[in-house]
């Protein structure tokens, strides 16, 4: 079973918005996965680089709609975006310096912040994207 599941529920109505937010889950799901089964530290920083790098994307493609939409709540949606990539940015540091990391409290953080993010911040965006015939 997968550590998070990418259902519904998660959904915020933005096809784009969506097949990201999938993918964010899988990179997560993968995480665990290796963390499940005792993968070598080198295979879990591939993971998490992966995950880095793409959350670097999405944020990219959320952040450039905002601007061209002029989305209201863009400048507070930014800011949980900059300090997401400031905690993501530590642990990536961390693992390149071979330094012990709690991923299970990792893990826990990714899942509660990534849907909390989905169901709160993204899916206002979503649903003012929806007024701009945007989805």
């Amino acid at each position: 079973m997968a550590y998070i599941e990418f259902d519904d529920s998660l959904r915020v109505g933005n096809r784009v918005i969506d097949q990201e937010h999938e993918m964010l889950i899988s990179y997560i799901n993968l995480l665990q996965k290796a963390v499940e089964n005792k993968a070598s530290s080198g295979i879990v920083e591939k993971v998490v680089d992966g995950l880095v790098d793409y959350t670097k994307t999405h944020f990219f493609v959320e952040e450039e709609l905002m601007k061209a939409y002029a989305y209201p709540d863009m400048d507070s949606h930014m800011l949980a975006h900059e300090k997401f990539r400031q905690q993501a940015n530590a642990l990536v540091e961390s693992l390149a310096k071979g330094e012990a990391v709690d991923l299970p409290a990792v893990l826990a953080f990714l899942k509660q912040w990534l849907t909390a993010h989905i169901l709160k911040i993204d899916a206002r965006f979503a649903d003012f994207l929806k007024d701009k015939s945007m989805s």
